[in-house]
C-alpha cells in the first residue's frame, strides 16, 4: 500500500519539482544514515571497553582488580616465553670425539712399550728407560719390566691401552682429563696384573700428557635447542568472568600486566584501535542496507518518513539493548552471562513488518542480531537468538490484522527462542541451572517484545504517518464513532458508502490496487455530509429538498464542501493521510453543472457566471484508489437511479460514467491504464448485478450531473 500511494505521488509532481526534490532527498538521507551510524556507534561504545587502569610490574596494588567482560582466552607470550626457555634448557649440549686424539694417544703407548722392549733385549739401560718414559718409576719397576718377556711385555702393553681406550672411546672433556686418569688407575688395579708391573703401569698411567678428545658442538646443539623451543605450543590463559586479576597488597607481577594489557584494561593498550574496527564495522551494516534499500526497495528509499522510521526504531532498539545488557544480577558468572537472551530485537522485526515491508524487516533485523553480538564481547548465542526470534516475529506480523494477534505472535516467538537457548546450552555442555536461567530470559524475550511492539506502533503510526493494515482494520469497524454518527444522521449516505466500498474493493482487487484502503476510503469519503446531511437528497423525506429555496451558488457551496468539510473531520480525528486524500480527491475538480446552468438561467448576465464556483476544490484523483472510490461513487449513483435495471442498461450506465470521467481529465493524473479501467468496468458490473436497489428515476439532461456524482444535484433536475 505504502508502496503505491507513493508512487502515485511522485508521478504527480512536476518534472522541475522532483529534480529538486531528488537533490534535496538525497542529501538528507546521506546525512541521516550518516548520523544513524554515529549514533549507533556511540550506543555500543558505551561500556565496550571496560574501566582502565594503569598498574605496572613490580608495585604494590592499591584494590583488588575484577574481570567482568564475558569469558576470554588469550595467548600468553609471558608464560609461552618460559615454557620455551625451558624446553631449551632441557636440551642437553651436544658434543663430539675426536678419534684421531685417541689413536695417537695409543700409538704413544705403544712408543713407550717399544722402549721396554729394546731394554728387554738389553739395548738399553736401566737409566736410559727412565729417561725415555714420563713419570717417575721405582727401580724395582722397571728392572720388573725389563725382566719380561716380549710375549709378556706386548699383553701388558695391550692390556693397559684397552684400559686407556675403554675411558677414552666415549671421549673425555678437558675437564675431565684427572677423572680419566683415576679411572685408568682404578681399572689397572682391577685387572690381574699385580706387583712391580702394576706399579709401572700406574707411575705410566701418571705419567702421560693424556688429551682431551671431546668437543663442545655449538652448531647442533643450537638446532636442537631451536627445535625444543619450537616444539612447545603457544600458552593459553582463560579468565572467567568475576575472576580476580591483582589482589590488593600484592606485588603486581609481568603476567598480571600482561592479562591487563590482553583484557584491554590496561590503560596504555591499544584502545583506539577497537572502536575504529567498530566504526568500520557499523557504517559497513548501514551502507549495506542503504543500498539495498537504493535497488530494491525504492517506494521506502525515496519516503522520508519511511527512512527516519526506519532509523528511529533501529536506534531505540539498539538503546533498549545496550541498557539490558549492562543490567547486573547477583549471581554467579555463567547464569549472569544469559542476560543476553533478554535483548528485544524481535520488537523492532515485527515494528518493521507492520508499519514497512517485511523484506526491509529482516535485513535490519540480520544487521540487529549482528549488533547483538558485538554488545555481546562476541558471542554466537544471543545473535543466533535474535535472529531466529526476529525472524520468527516476522512472520507472524505479517499476518497481523488486528492488535490482540500479538499475544498469539508472541507464543511463536518464546518457542523458538527457548528452542535456540535449549540447543545451544547441549551444544556446549552449559549447566542446567545456565540453561534453566537463558530459557527463563527468552520466554520474557518474547513477551516483553510484543509487549513493546504492540505499545509503541500506535505512536509510531501517528508520528510518522503510515497506515497500517491494522489501522485500516480498526477504522472499517462499523462501531467507530463516525461511522456510528453516520449510520444514525445520514443512513442513506451510510448505505450509498458500503455500496461504493463494495464495488471500489471489487475493482481494486482485480487491478492489483490496495483493497482494505479503498473500502476503508469509501466508507468515509462521503462523511463531509455529516455537517448539512439534509441537504442531500439521499438523506431527505419526499418533498423536502431545502435547495429549492437556496441561490444556485449557495447550493453549490454547500454540495461542494462535503470533501474538504470531512477532509477537516477526519484530520481532527488523526485518520491517516491516505485516506484523507482519497476523500479530498472523490470528487476530483469536477462541475456541478446543474446548478452551473441554472445560475446561468436566473442571472441577467449569463457571463458574469463564472464556473471555477460550481467546482469542486479538490485536486484530481492522483492514485489509483482514489479514482477507483470516484468511479465507484458515481457508478454507485447513476446505476441505483435506473428503474429497470437489466444487464444492458447497467453495463451502458457504467461505460458512460467511466468514459465521462475519462473525458473531463478527472483520470489523467492517476496511474490508470486503459486496461485497467476495462477491468474496472467488468468488476463493477460483476458487483452490481447482484445489487436491485430503486432509486428516482433521472430524464437524460441529469445524467451529466448523474456521472458527477452529486445525489442533491439528481433531485434538482428531476424537479
Amino acid at each position: 500500500m505504502a508502496k503505491r500511494i507513493a508512487k502515485a505521488r511522485r508521478e504527480r509532481q512536476p518534472r522541475q519539482e522532483r529534480r529538486l526534490d531528488a537533490k534535496t532527498m538525497k542529501l538528507w538521507r546521506g546525512l541521516l544514515f550518516a548520523l544513524l551510524i554515529v549514533v549507533s556507534w556511540a550506543i555500543m561504545s558505551i561500556g565496550f571497553l571496560p574501566a582502565q587502569v594503569a598498574l605496572t610490574e613490580g608495585e604494590i596494588a592499591q584494590d583488588d582488580y575484577f574481570y567482568d567482560g564475558a569469558t576470554v582466552t588469550y595467548v600468553s607470550d609471558i608464560l609461552t616465553e618460559e615454557a620455551r626457555n625451558d624446553a631449551a634448557a632441557a636440551v642437553e649440549e651436544q658434543y663430539i670425539v675426536d678419534d684421531t686424539a685417541l689413536a695417537n694417544l695409543l700409538e704413544e703407548i705403544d712408543g713407550y712399550f717399544t722402549v721396554i722392549s729394546r731394554a728387554a733385549n738389553g739395548e738399553l739401560a736401566v737409566s736410559e728407560i727412565r729417561a725415555a718414559l714420563p713419570g717417575e718409576y721405582t727401580d724395582a719397576a722397571l728392572y720388573a719390566m725389563a725382566s719380561l718377556s716380549q710375549d709378556n711385555i706386548e699383553a701388558t702393553r695391550d692390556a693397559f691401552k684397552r684400559m686407556v681406550e675403554g675411558v677414552f672411546a666415549g671421549g673425555v672433556l678437558e675437564n675431565d682429563i684427572e677423572d680419566a686418569r683415576q679411572s685408568i688407575a682404578l681399572a689397572i688395579s682391577a685387572s690381574t696384573i699385580s706387583g712391580n708391573v702394576e706399579l709401572f703401569l700406574k707411575s705410566l698411567n701418571e705419567g702421560i700428557a693424556y688429551p682431551f678428545n671431546k668437543v663442545f658442538d655449538a652448531v647442533a646443539t643450537a638446532e636442537m635447542t631451536e627445535e625444543a623451543r619450537d616444539e612447545v605450543e603457544p600458552v593459553s590463559v582463560t579468565v572467567l568472568k568475576g575472576e580476580k586479576l591483582v589482589s590488593r597488597g600484592q606485588v603486581v607481577t609481568a603476567e598480571q600486566v600482561e592479562a591487563l594489557q590482553a583484557l584491554r584494561l590496561q590503560s596504555d593498550s591499544r584502545i583506539l584501535t577497537p572502536h575504529i574496527g567498530l566504526f568500520i564495522l557499523v557504517a559497513l551494516c548501514y551502507l549495506i542496507l542503504y543500498f539495498y534499500l537504493k535497488f530494491y526497495e525504492k517506494s521506502i528509499f525515496n519516503r522520508r518518513p519511511a527512512i527516519l522510521l526506519l532509523g528511529v526504531v533501529m536506534v531505540v532498539i539498539l538503546l533498549l539493548c545496550k541498557l539490558i545488557s549492562l543490567i547486573s544480577f547477583d549471581m554467579e558468572a555463567d547464569l549472569m552471562a544469559q542476560i543476553g537472551y533478554l535483548l528485544p530485537v524481535t520488537a523492532a522485526s515485527m515494528v518493521l513488518t507492520v508499519l514497512l515491508d517485511r523484506e526491509v524487516a529482516a535485513m535490519c533485523t540480520v544487521i540487529l542480531a549482528g549488533f547483538v553480538g558485538i554488545i555481546m564481547d562476541g558471542s554466537m548465542a544471543f545473535p543466533l537468538m535474535a535472529l531466529a526470534g526476529g525472524l520468527t516475529g516476522i512472520i507472524t506480523a505479517s499476518r497481523l490484522n488486528q492488535r490482540s494477534q500479538f499475544v498469539g505472535a508472541s507464543a511463536y516467538i518464546i518457542l523458538a527462542n527457548l528452542l535456540v537457548v535449549g540447543s545451544w546450552g547441549l551444544i556446549w555442555h552449559q549447566s542446567y541451572a545456565a540453561i534453566g536461567v537463558g530459557m527463563l530470559f527468552a520466554v520474557i524475550n518474547g513477551i516483553l517484545s510484543a509487549i513493546l511492539a504492540m505499545g509503541i506502533l500506535p505512536y509510531l503510526e501517528s508520528a510518522f504517518g503510515i497506515t497500517t493494515v491494522i489501522r485500516l482494520l480498526e477504522l472499517s469497524n462499523s462501531n467507530h464513532p463516525l461511522l456510528k454518527r453516520l449510520m444514525m444522521e445520514a443512513p442513506g449516505t451510510y448505505n450509498h458508502s458500503i455500496l461504493v466500498g463494495n464495488l471500489a474493493e471489487a475493482a481494486a482487487d482485480a487491478i492489483g490496487a490496495n483493497t482494505l484502503l479503498v473500502r476503508v476510503a469509501s466508507y468515509y469519503h462521503d462523511i463531509g455530509k455529516l455537517k448539512r446531511p439534509h441537504f442531500y437528497i439521499e438523506n431527505q423525506r419526499p418533498g423536502e429538498n431545502p435547495h429549492d429555496k437556496l441561490q444556485p451558488a449557495l447550493s453549490a457551496m454547500i454540495i461542494t464542501s462535503h470533501t474538504t468539510d470531512g477532509a477537516k473531520m477526519l484530520r481532527e480525528e488523526h485518520f491517516p493521510e491516505e485516506i484523507i486524500d482519497i476523500v479530498e480527491q472523490h470528487h476530483g475538480n469536477s462541475v456541478l453543472k446543474y446548478f452551473y446552468n441554472k445560475a446561468k438561467e436566473q442571472a441577467a448576465d449569463p457571463e458574469e457566471v463564472k464556473m471555477a464556483d460550481y467546482r469542486y476544490k479538490g485536486r484530481r484523483p492522483q492514485t489509483k484508489e482514489a479514482a477507483l472510490v470516484m468511479l465507484a461513487d458515481s457508478v454507485q449513483a447513476a446505476v441505483q437511479a435506473i428503474n429497470n435495471q437489466d444487464n444492458e442498461q447497467v453495463k451502458e450506465k457504467v461505460y458512460q460514467v467511466i468514459n465521462a470521467k475519462m473525458q473531463e481529465g478527472q483520470l489523467a493524473d492517476c496511474p490508470l491504464t486503459f486496461k485497467d479501467l476495462e477491468v474496472i468496468s467488468q468488476s463493477f458490473l460483476m458487483v452490481l448485478s447482484g445489487m436491485n436497489h430503486q432509486r428516482i428515476n433521472y430524464p437524460d439532461s441529469a445524467s451529466g450531473a448523474l456521472i458527477e456524482g452529486a445525489s442533491n444535484e439528481h433531485e434538482a433536475e428531476h424537479k
